[in-house]
């Protein structure tokens, strides 16, 4: 079993090469054919550019605000939906679509992927990227792992149907509700290096602290220099300076 927040990232030109190959590819493969999927946690770049995530949405509490916080600051982010959510809330991805944020997938069920049968990883992707492009947005090709478990069944299937696993360089742990939107803000900007991937929460366990974390940290990260793009555009960032 591997944990997220334990991951390193992989820096080998070679597992680059293949999460950017994935990437660019404009079908999907079935699992026997494929590689499994690329597992990345940060972009290998100096330029000054990070990626904000969102886990667990939409819920129509936070959501919203999360995506107010953004438009205000014409901040590009990536939300990682979770299919039954998607389906309760199918207005929310599309206005996420809508205000130029990528939408990626968190699962149907928020299921961790370890110990499963191939079966069931398989059902559990394919049922949320159907329930995602119903309420509007593209067919994901970006995939995070409830709890950041997985293992190499959930990576070959994950594979096979075309996804990149993104992970995390950057987790203020706003879903323990134990830190102020200061501290957390003050987390962020401490850890943050070109590249990283932050992640936060819109979901059920989201809170103000989340929505006042963001919005203070923007122009705290942009002062110093850094930027903000969706996942995707950075990977192609990377790819265009390889």
């Amino acid at each position: 079993m591997q944990r997220e927040p334990a991951w390193r990232w992989l820096a080998a030109a070679a597992g680059l090469a293949v999460a950017l190959a994935a990437y660019g590819m404009g079908s999907r493969l079935s699992a026997a054919a494929s590689r499994p999927a690329p597992v990345i946690i940060r972009a290998p770049i100096a330029e000054r550019v990070l990626a904000l995530t969102f886990d667990d949405g939409p819920t129509a509490r936070w959501t919203p605000k999360i995506l107010r916080v953004l438009r205000q600051s014409h901040i590009p982010a990536t939300f990682f939906v979770i299919g039954r959510q998607a389906e309760r809330y199918p207005a929310l991805v599309a206005q996420e679509v809508r205000d130029g944020m990528e939408v990626g997938s968190h699962g149907y069920n928020h299921l961790g992927l370890f110990g499963r049968s191939a079966a069931v990883v398989a059902a559990e992707v394919e049922q949320a990227q159907q329930a995602i492009v119903a309420a509007g947005a593209p067919a994901p090709t970006l995939y995070r792992m409830p709890a950041g478990i997985y293992d190499q069944t959930a990576l070959s299937v994950l594979g096979g149907l075309h996804y990149v696993v993104v992970g995390w360089s950057i987790d203020p742990r706003d879903w323990r509700h134990r830190y102020t939107a200061a501290a957390m803000a003050t987390l962020v900007e401490n850890q943050a290096e070109p590249g990283a991937i932050i992640i936060f929460h819109d979901g059920p366990t989201g809170g103000p602290a989340t929505v006042e974390a963001v919005q203070q940290l923007i122009p705290v990260l942009q002062r110093e220099g850094y930027r903000f793009l969706t996942v995707s555009a950075m990977v192609k960032l990377v790819k265009g300076r390889l």
